[in-house]
């Protein structure tokens, strides 16, 4: 065997080892970790006992979550923790009830997508121990939010759909509708079925459960940290730096740079740069979680100065734009005065025309009156002639005899 191969066996080897060593640890913690007030009711909610979904406990975390009273993120861990046991009851209502908490909760979609539940969601579809019932309605759900226009933004969703369609799935077999699901519970025990929404809804507000919550104390009280723990934070880093990085690179115009998800991602990744420049100066004898830190942290420094060039750019456009519009209005408005001041004239000059033509009107009847006078004279001056020569005739008459 040449070195190249021995090189290559013993990378691979290092990889599945590192692979073999993080599993392990997962499920040690799985074990050891104290169950949350989030996890107990996802058990609840999803018993392998239950014959039908219980939709009553289902809207009562969909309540929770709205209400703050639980994390979301950490009832889609519990969501994503259960639906990898075996057991097709436990995965049919894991998928029951994460499709309820997402077409409930503005904030689960984003977890969904950080905690890359779609990754579980597909190799449950390309497992062939897995039912079929449960794999055509994970089919469905990667379906419905890959078409969905409304979490577009999240563009891993319709990524996944794309890659199942290219691979030449069965997307035929889970066109049909998914069974009713209640949707928008307004109290813990309302439990009557309603007709799911005909689209999804676009996560507004309240996303900043996105991650694991204690990275911002990482490091602070200067204790020594494990190297299960550094590679914990680099896989929330990198969670981060892919979400953050599709929205960035998605086609949606204009970018939403101020979404409340883009911000929360933003500081994810700022706190995460602290982090990694902690784990790079506390590393010495690990080359793999070393190597990691180095590249997540030239990335994450390169997505967040696109963010700074987006924003720059997006508040110039905006700028432009409000000027362009004060200077359509101000044209506008100068417009218009010319329009009435023209108007005014127009106005004016009828006004004058119509005066115009009243005053000959006037002159014509009194000249008509002074040819009537002239003609009444002419007439009378005929009579009075008439008169002296009939006068002048008669005195002629009398002489001669």
């Amino acid at each position: 065997m040449d070195k190249s191969k021995l090189a290559l066996f013993g990378e691979k080897l290092k990889t599945n080892s590192a692979n073999l060593s993080r599993i392990v640890s997962g499920k040690m913690k799985e074990i050891l970790q104290t169950p949350t007030p989030e996890s107990k009711m996802v058990d609840e909610a999803t018993s392998e006992t239950l014959e039908e979904p219980n939709w009553g406990m289902n809207l009562r975390i969909c309540g929770l979550i709205n209400s703050d009273e639980f994390n979301g993120s950490e009832v889609v861990k519990a969501i994503k923790r259960r639906i990898n046991q075996k057991s097709p009851v436990v995965q049919k209502h894991c998928l029951d009830l994460l499709e309820t908490c997402a077409m409930n909760c503005e904030k689960v979609f984003s977890v969904i997508a950080s905690e890359k539940v779609l990754e579980d969601m597909v190799r449950l579809i390309d497992n062939p121990q897995v039912e079929q019932s449960n794999r055509t309605r994970a089919l469905q759900l990667i379906r419905a939010w890959g078409e969905s226009e409304d979490i577009a933004y999240l563009p891993v969703f319709s990524q996944t759909y794309l890659s199942l369609k290219g691979r030449g799935e069965s997307l035929d077999a889970a066109g049909g509708n998914s069974p009713p699901i209640p949707y928008a519970s307004e109290s813990h025990t309302y439990q009557q079925s309603l007709n799911p929404p005909e689209r999804y809804p676009v996560p507004e507000a309240g996303l900043h459960a996105l991650a694991l919550d204690d990275s911002e104390a990482f490091f602070t009280d200067h204790q020594p940290v494990s190297v299960e723990e550094k590679k914990e934070h680099l896989v929330v880093a990198r969670n981060s730096l892919e979400v953050l990085s599709s929205i960035l690179n998605s086609e949606a115009e204009p970018k939403p740079l101020k979404e409340e998800l883009t911000l929360s991602l933003l500081d994810k990744c700022k706190q995460s740069l602290y982090v990694i420049k902690e784990i790079v100066q506390s590393t010495t004898n690990d080359e793999e979680t070393l190597f990691e830190a180095l590249y997540l942290n030239d990335e994450l420094q390169q997505l967040v100065s696109k963010y700074e060039e987006l924003e720059a750019s997006q508040s110039l456009g905006e700028q432009q734009s409000q000027n362009a519009d004060a200077a359509k209005n101000d044209a506008e408005a100068v417009q218009n005065l010319n329009e009435r001041r023209e108007g005014d004239k127009s106005e004016e000059s009828e006004a004058a025309q119509n005066l115009d033509r009243k005053i000959p009107q006037k002159s014509n009847t009194l000249e008509a009156g002074v040819n009537a006078t002239e003609v009444h004279d002419h007439i009378e001056t005929k009579i009075v002639d008439s008169t002296k020569e009939k006068n002048g005739e008669s005195i002629l008459k009398t002489n001669t005899e």
